[in-house]
């Protein structure tokens, strides 16, 4: 039986690492349950692992012996004891119970034992000084003592163990540290041309290797746009090459939507140029892609910053700004349903955001949910508490509610208003006992969100739906809707002036009164032009699509979905 590790160990506050990492000597087979074993060959090492656990990088059988190792300075190569010890800046360490002990008589000498230990046969711990010098290397063999054999024979061996080739009774190997400033001379540059939709195009990413390595290279979404997860993106590296300094893979199962690596390259030191082909499916909007590419000279870590970075963009259809919507059920579950930008298939699956808004008796969004700029809700509690959440852009996730003060259950009605006044502000409407229509202008602030209330209208109680927040009629100011007890939906244009936020209202249609939920999310079939949803009694969701034209602001209706009664709000 053959067996391999991978480890790292915290000890004594300083990390002693064994992966493997298959660079070892072969094993031959082992017969009659005899025991044989490979080191690990070359590791190369960072001031920053502090320590380093030598050892077996694979073993076969079992022993009730030991593995004695002997350190060096030089290849163990030449006579026996010739350059043994370690190089400044490195020194053996032992913190608490070891099988490790030194060998009396000889410098740099350790015996391991192995009896009872074959699951993890450990080595000597070495520690690394943080201003060890780069490239120190050290060297060392091994040798499998099995019990009552020949100790002496068994030191000898391992300080010659060079000379001859490794046979599985014992190997040599040698780690090598360098320094950051050092592995920074390996570097990478992108050339990253934009890609047209439909049109295979060709990048480079060009390496200048100091140090064997392994460069990874991985693209994903730039920032600043709209949430492209579950759109169905096709955007595939298709194929990469290169000279003769590196061997590459690329790794057809990952994305740039996931923003896994794409590809890697075992590099040679040298210069190479890695050429990869883009393809952007055609129809592909126009997203913004980044690029990050790592260069791994150390064997156990891992760069935590990009070695460089590139950015190019898809040549393609202008990118649709999903919006998305929430719902609360009965229970006061708060789901959301992010936006397709298809109109006959308008959200994809929900997603459950919150628990307990059972409690609110009135729940309004500020302005429309879009992915890059999240939007805002308020609500109020059964005692008249309005409460602000603040949301982020993207994720759908809401920050902790702030208390903004009590005496709001004054209003009968709360309507996510949009920028009335042209501050950038999202702004809240509040409708009376007494149908005065009061605004509320945003100021941007999340602790103190809205500044005095305006009265702007009376007579507002003959309506028994307000709904806000989105241009409907084309020209950039959020317009109202309000339906009233006849069931006609009217249009109020917005005005820009938070005097007097609404024009003459206009009359959109007749018969709404057969819906119970309205709600204007946005632009949901990619347009430019914010829809209306309606749900009916029996919940069937229908999506009136918008015109821009404020004499008839929404075109034939669509049925987007069934069974939504089980939502007591549509937000």
């Amino acid at each position: 039986m053959s067996r391999r590790w991978g480890r790292i160990a915290a000890t004594g506050g300083w990390v002693a690492a064994l992966l493997a990492t298959g660079l070892g000597t072969a094993v031959p087979a082992s017969a009659d349950g005899s025991f044989s074993f490979t080191l690990n060959n070359s590791p190369t090492l960072s001031p920053d692992d502090k320590g380093f656990m030598v050892g077996p990088d694979t073993v076969s059988g079992t022993s009730d012996g030991d593995l004695v190792y002997a350190f060096a300075t030089k290849p163990l190569t030449g006579q026996a004891g010739d350059g043994a010890g370690l190089p400044a800046g490195l020194a053996f360490q032992t913190v608490g119970a070891s099988n490790c002990t030194p060998v009396t008589g000889y410098t740099a000498v350790y015996k391991c034992a192995m009896t009872g230990n074959n699951e993890m046969p450990r080595g000597p711990q070495i520690k690394i000084a943080a201003d060890i010098a780069d490239e120190t290397t050290a060297y060392y063999g091994a040798v499998h003592l099995p019990r009552g054999g020949d100790l002496a024979e068994a030191v000898k061996q391992a300080q010659t163990a060079g000379a001859t080739p490794a046979d599985g009774t014992h190997g040599t190997a040698h780690f090598t540290v360098l320094t950051a400033e050092h592995v920074a001379r390996n570097t990478a540059t992108f050339i990253t041309p934009d890609v047209p939709a439909g049109t295979p195009t060709k990048q480079t990413l060009r390496v200048h290797a100091v140090d064997k390595g392994r460069v990874w290279a991985s693209f994903r979404q730039a920032g600043g746009q709209p949430d492209w997860f579950g759109q169905g993106v096709d955007i595939t590296v298709t194929q990469v090459s290169s000279g003769a300094g590196a061997q590459c893979t690329l790794e057809g199962w990952y994305t740039f939507v996931a923003g896994l690596a794409v590809f890697y390259c075992d590099v040679t030191p040298g210069d190479v140029d890695i050429t990869y082909t883009v393809r952007a499916a055609p129809g592909t909007e126009s997203w913004k892609i980044d690029g990050q590419a790592f260069y791994k000279a150390y064997t156990y870590r891992h760069p935590i910053e990009p070695t460089t970075r590139g950015s190019f963009a898809i040549q393609g259809t202008p990118v649709r700004s999903n919006v998305r919507l929430m719902a609360r059920d009965a229970s006061g579950g708060l789901y959301e349903y992010q936006g397709t930008g298809k109109g006959g298939a308008p959200f994809l699956d929900r997603i459950q955001i919150g628990t307990g808004w059972g409690g609110y008796n009135a729940i309004t969004k500020l302005s429309p949910l879009r992915d890059q700029n999240a939007g805002d809700l308020v609500a109020r509690d059964a005692d008249g508490v309005l409460w602000y959440y603040h949301g982020y852009p993207g994720d759908g996730m809401l920050a902790d509610r702030v208390r903004l003060g009590a005496g709001w259950n004054t209003y009968n009605t709360l309507a996510g208003a949009g920028d009335l006044s042209g501050d950038r502000q999202a702004d809240l409407l509040a409708r009376d006992g007494a149908g005065d229509l009061w605004l509320y202008p945003g100021t941007g602030n999340p602790s103190a969100p809205f500044g005095d209330r305006i009265r702007i209208g009376w007579g507002w109680n003959g309506y028994n739906t307000l709904v806000g927040g989105s241009d409907l009629n084309g020209d950039w100011k959020p317009d109202l809707l309000a339906r009233d007890g006849a069931g006609d939906l009217w249009l109020y244009p917005g005005t820009g002036n938070p005097s007097a936020p609404f024009g003459d209202r206009i009359r959109a249609g007749w018969g709404w009164n057969g819906y119970n939920q309205l709600v204007v999310p946005g632009d949901l079939n990619s347009d430019r032009n914010a829809d209306l949803l309606a749900r009916d009694g029996a919940g069937n969701l229908w999506l009136y699509p918008g015109t821009g034209n404020p004499k008839a602001p929404f075109g034939d209706r669509i049925r987007a979905g069934w069974g939504w009664n089980g939502y007591t709000n549509l937000i």
